[in-house]
């Protein structure tokens, strides 16, 4: 993307948010939440201190934040049906972004795995178990990459030509018919039933799409901004009250068990809601967000587009079974339930250097993409 409105630095700020969302949503996720509801890791780090059956404000606000990751993999999609739904998708250039980049993670990766093994025998961390990466996580590393490569296949494949076709009224009419196939019950299943994983592709196609209607149309020009942050508050408010009400069914679905002869009483294990692609939250808090930004009045600035480069990248080297085990050393739920602002805090730090991490390796591989460059003359006659 070499146009001038590809780098408009207002698009390339909501990529690092949508990043830091997911970072965040992955530590809850893969942590976090283990934490919360796994025996095994109760038992070891002694803090099962939201096992009794009660309603946590500080679990509230866990829930709250559930939706994060799934609203960045949304917005990348739109992000690139914005500037790409009009052009022409060139797969090779793709391809080759996304092979190289993964096989550079998977190198470092392995690296890295290596020098904690050698770094943690006689640590405090030798009885802890980790997770370590083989070089075979190449090809099934962050199952995100799949999911966007094969959207730009779609779109490289015909459905750009497709789009291009419609008229106003025939492209809404597209984008509400698929957005109903995925969100109605019963087809919604048949598309995982006839392959796993249909139901979130066809909602990549529908934000995809979304993103290159809202390019040629900007069928929201005329909703005040203020708008959109009031449809992100009531969408959260309704989150918080279906977490309220799921809550107090297990609270109750506990107790009526407790007094039914011949069971024996056993902690009780918290929820923590969790949502699929499709879900219409994440759709919902997406488009919002995606507007929101869109119309920040930012030129091109040349850290945030800097920054915002590396994302891909940071997205690799975190989303793995090694990076989960790292941060399973910290007591999350301890800290959780004593001081909700400091683990806001916490998992802000930690969200903000596993960017940094990911943002200096990004271009010591752009680094070694220009060394290889200027040496091909060894390695090609």
């Amino acid at each position: 993307m070499s146009n001038k409105s590809s780098r408009a630095s207002n698009i390339e700020l909501l990529r690092i948010v949508a990043m830091l969302m997911i970072i965040s949503y992955h530590i809850i996720i893969h942590c976090v939440n283990v934490q919360l509801v796994n025996v095994t890791s109760i038992e070891k780090l002694q803090n099962g201190w939201f096992n009794y059956p009660m309603f946590y404000r500080q679990l509230l606000g866990v829930a709250l934040m559930m939706p994060f990751g799934l609203v960045g993999n949304a917005l990348f999609i739109m992000i690139s049906g914005y500037f790409l739904a009009e052009k022409e998708v060139d797969m090779l250039k793709i391809s080759r972004k996304l092979l190289t980049q993964l096989l550079f993670a998977a190198v470092v990766l392995v690296l890295a795995s290596a020098y904690f093994i050698w770094n943690t025998v006689n640590t405090d961390y030798s009885n802890t178990l980790f997770s370590y990466i083989r070089i075979q996580y190449f090809n099934k590393m962050s199952w995100f990459v799949g999911y966007y490569f094969i959207i730009m296949l779609v779109a490289a494949l015909g459905l750009n030509k497709y789009l291009a076709k419609l008229e106003n009224k025939q492209y809404l009419g597209f984008l509400l018919s698929i957005l109903a196939i995925s969100q109605l019950g019963w087809s919604g299943s048949l598309l995982d039933d006839l392959a796993k994983g249909l139901r979130t592709v066809v909602v990549g196609v529908f934000l995809f799409a979304l993103g290159g209607y809202i390019k040629r149309y900007d069928p929201f020009k005329r909703v005040r901004g203020y708008v959109f942050i009031l449809v992100i508050i009531l969408t959260n408010v309704l989150v918080g009250i279906s977490y309220y009400n799921t809550v107090n069914g297990k609270i109750q679905a506990y107790f009526y068990n407790m007094v039914t002869p011949e069971v024996t009483e056993s902690d009780f294990i918290q929820y923590i809601p969790k949502y699929d692609n499709y879900s219409i939250v994440v759709i919902i808090i997406g488009l919002c967000m995606f507007e929101l930004f869109r119309r920040l009045p930012l030129n091109s600035i040349g850290v945030i587009n800097w920054l915002a480069k590396a994302t891909f990248m940071i997205y690799l080297l975190h989303d793995n079974g090694f990076a989960y085990s790292l941060w399973e050393t910290q007591d999350w739920i301890t800290l959780l339930y004593n001081d909700f602002s400091g683990f806001l805090v916490k998992l802000g730090c930690w969200s903000l250097s596993i960017f940094a991490i990911g943002f200096v390796m990004y271009y010591i591989f752009r680094g070694i993409l220009w060394l290889l460059h200027k040496c091909k003359w060894l390695f090609i006659k």
